[in-house]
């Protein structure tokens, strides 16, 4: 949940240490259910040295049809298959460090959300998640629960970053970019893989797949399960959860298939929010048919999303207890569907794709408030527990490409969204792309995208019971359930807006060996959603229930501009060893007044690399350095009315390592062990080798609020392929 921010005092100063290392190439890549990169040198089109270039050369997701990298309308990121096999990554999360640009949020072991280019938050909202091109983001929260997809690290073939407003393409909360995770297909032949793991902080996990086929039939299977404690104390539960997804492909052709899948995952543990510390247990349901060719592509899904959770905050205000939130149970259901099609060309320079869909969602809760029944004399429902919410969408769009040379590609699109909670929007995009000299591309863009606000922003109102002692009795407990009712959910929010221009070079050296790209951005952010504290004190001092509110608004005067830019260079000096190194840096300052936040890290840093050798040796060593600022948002152990505290965050390195060796055996089964590092380390400010990606600390009683402290975490793992 969003909250009421502190106006900028100024720019922090940055200073990051650093750590070097050395690392990796990628072999020949393995199919995937959306992106085949055998395809990766056909066509006319593409010059004969992108043939000679990896896969990551080939991207999908920027504009819904393969193209050249240095030919996207969009900054874009791939995290590929090596990759993920050499990384020290155990999460979804950790793995998206790599983008340039990309803060990551651990606030739990369970809890994790990403940012860029935009303010700083640990709420996950900026970002569309697809999974084969299913929305994995909640539509009650508004962001994806990483731990409970039910996809597998060695499951994952590619994931493609859209670094850049992608609502033209892929509509609500595509705000400042997409995340599409294209899982691995069913091969030609029967393979599988078994895994185990465990380390420090209790951490056990294990999973496999196999997969077979038959004739023109796929099947897949695959399961596991995961626990760890917590960072601050792993004697306690931190993330505990199994997971089983299944897959059946039918290929009518080459290019035509049908699939079916299925997933089913849960998970329990902690999760740190603004609202305090949440406990409980969440779980998906997912069931995807899916239609792919090269000219028609679309799917229909649904997905059920139980949860229950409880804080172990109180609502509190001066010191004096009044009540205690209730336990949060919520059953959400979601149906989506959505047809893309690549229009037959009548005239070869111009691409047309068109597409559109609908999705409808609704949710129950027993112990919820209805803002407009249980305030409503006339209403049944008056002054009864129980919620019930239901929206839907709908969507078109239009995507254009002009090639009328060979150094240059325009692209054009837009999209109108339609949805029952906020106003519609229209998301349009244009784009150009020269290419001045052979491996050399340039970049200029301008987007407008979107964030439709969540259920958690506009309908959420938490039943709450008196404790015994409280002041609240008797009449005045349900004059204090009608003032929960203007407690976080306001049904009047409408979207947050992006406006953004971009301009982007991409240059490509020594045989490709050599990648240079330099990003620059402008982004004009309005009508954010905050949390907006309106608390009127009557003359006991306690909170007048007839005028009092704290709730989600709408807050121009906190509108934002953010600058910066992202500079990335990879040198691959063999087909075995790739050395990378980022620098993001971003300025966010407030329109209204011009002053800068100091709320923000302005810069994240990225230095390693990855290898394999042919003799079996593996791995990889990376450093993420984030720079100091101050967190505002720390939610406060005293109670939810009270005053959010603030913490200052300072310069931060966290190292992320793996070491392995695979042994061939015969029939092609590999045997893999190994061993990954998670190391944090803070060098200006004790304990150095711990601390927290979100403001907390410990109370007089020792009780830990906020973000967990981070604490190294070294993990063993043996791992089987055929």
């Amino acid at each position: 949940m969003k909250v009421h921010r502190h106006k900028a005092l100024g720019a922090g100063l940055w200073a990051a240490p650093l750590v070097c290392g050395l690392l990796l190439l990628c072999p020949p890549a393995r199919g995937g259910e959306l992106f085949d990169p055998e395809d990766a040198g056909e066509g006319d089109e593409l010059e004969d040295e992108f043939a000679l270039l990896e896969e990551a050369a080939v991207v999908e997701s920027a504009a819904r049809h393969k193209q050249e990298i240095g030919m996207s309308p969009s900054a874009i990121t791939v995290i590929t298959r090596e990759d993920i096999d050499t990384s020290g990554a155990t999460t979804i999360p950790d793995l998206l460090r790599l983008v340039p640009g990309m803060d990551v949020i651990v606030t739990s072991a369970l809890f994790a959300q990403v940012t860029s280019r935009l303010y700083w938050t640990n709420e996950g909202q900026h970002y569309l998640v697809l999974v084969d091109g299913r929305e994995a983001n909640i539509e009650l929260l508004g962001f994806p629960l990483w731990a409970s997809l039910p996809v597998f690290l060695e499951d994952i073939e590619r994931i493609e970053v859209i670094r850049g407003p992608g609502s033209s393409l892929y509509g609500a909360n595509a705000l400042a970019g997409v995340i599409s995770i294209t899982t691995r297909g069913v091969p030609k032949e029967d393979s599988g893989w078994v895994r185990v793991s465990g380390g420090e902080m209790g951490a056990v996990s294990a999973g496999a797949r196999a997969t077979t086929r038959a004739g023109d039939w796929g099947f897949s299977l695959a399961g596991g399960v995961d626990y760890s404690g917590g960072f601050s104390d792993h004697r306690v539960t931190g993330r505990n959860s199994w997971m089983v997804r299944s897959v059946v492909e039918y290929r009518l052709s080459e290019s035509k298939r049908l699939l079916l899948d299925g997933g089913l995952s849960y998970t329990e543990g902690p999760l740190t929010t603004s609202m305090g510390a949440l406990d409980g247990h969440t779980s998906f349901r997912t069931l995807r048919l899916a239609y792919q060719s090269d000219e028609l592509r679309g799917h229909l899904y649904w997905m059920q999303h139980p949860l229950e959770y409880e804080t172990e905050s109180a609502l509190e205000y001066a010191g004096i207890l009044l009540a205690r939130p209730m336990t949060w149970p919520v059953d959400t259901h979601t149906v989506d569907g959505e047809v893309v099609w690549n229009l037959p060309r009548f005239w070869e320079p111009l691409l047309l794709i068109v597409g559109g869909g609908g999705r409808a969602a609704w949710l129950d809760s027993e112990n919820s408030l209805d803002a407009e029944t249980f305030t409503d004399m006339t209403s049944p429902r008056y002054h009864e527990l129980g919620a019930s919410h239901a929206e839907a969408r709908a969507s078109a769009f239009v995507h254009a490409e002009l090639a009328p040379a060979g150094w240059v590609t325009v692209t054009g699109g837009a999209r109108f969204d339609y949805n029952t909670v906020s106003d519609p929007f229209i998301s349009p995009r244009l784009a150009a792309v020269f290419r001045p000299a052979p491996g050399q591309f340039i970049r200029l863009g301008v987007a407008r995208s979107f964030r439709k606000p969540s259920y958690l922003e506009t309908g959420a109102h938490m039943g709450v019971v008196f404790p015994e002692g409280s002041p609240i009795q008797g009449p005045a407990q349900d004059k204090f359930m009608e003032f929960m009712t203007r407690v976080l959910g306001n049904s009047g929010l409408d979207n947050e807006e992006l406006l953004s221009f971009e301009a982007g070079y991409l240059g490509r050296f020594l045989d490709g060996r050599l990648v240079l790209g330099l990003d620059l951005f402008c982004n004009l952010h309005t009508n954010l959603i905050f949390l907006d504290s309106n608390i009127e004190v009557t003359e006991q001092g306690l909170p007048d229930l007839n005028t009092s509110s704290f709730m989600n608004e709408n807050m121009p005067i906190y509108d934002m501009d953010i600058i910066g830019g992202e500079l990335t260079v990879r040198y691959s000096p063999s087909r075995n060893v790739s050395l990378f190194a980022a620098w993001a840096h971003r300025q966010v300052f407030y329109r209204e007044t011009g002053q800068f936040s100091d709320e923000n890290p302005k810069n994240l840093i990225t230095l390693g690399g990855r290898f394999r050798t042919e003799w079996g040796l593996l791995g990889s060593l990376y450093a993420f350095s984030r720079s100091e600022f101050w967190d505002r948002n720390v939610g406060n152990p005293a109670g939810l009315l009270e005053p959010l505290l603030y913490d200052h965050m300072d310069n931060v390195v966290l190292v992320l390592a793996k070491i392995g060796w695979t042994l061939a055996a015969s029939g092609g089964f590999e045997l893999e062990a190994g061993a990954k590092l998670f190391l944090p380390i803070s060098p200006f400010s004790p304990p150095y080798f711990r601390y927290r990606e979100k403001g907390g600390g410990v109370t007089a009683m020792g009780q830990d609020h906020g973000g967990d402290l981070f604490r190294r975490m070294i993990t063993g793992y043996l791992q089987g392929t055929f």
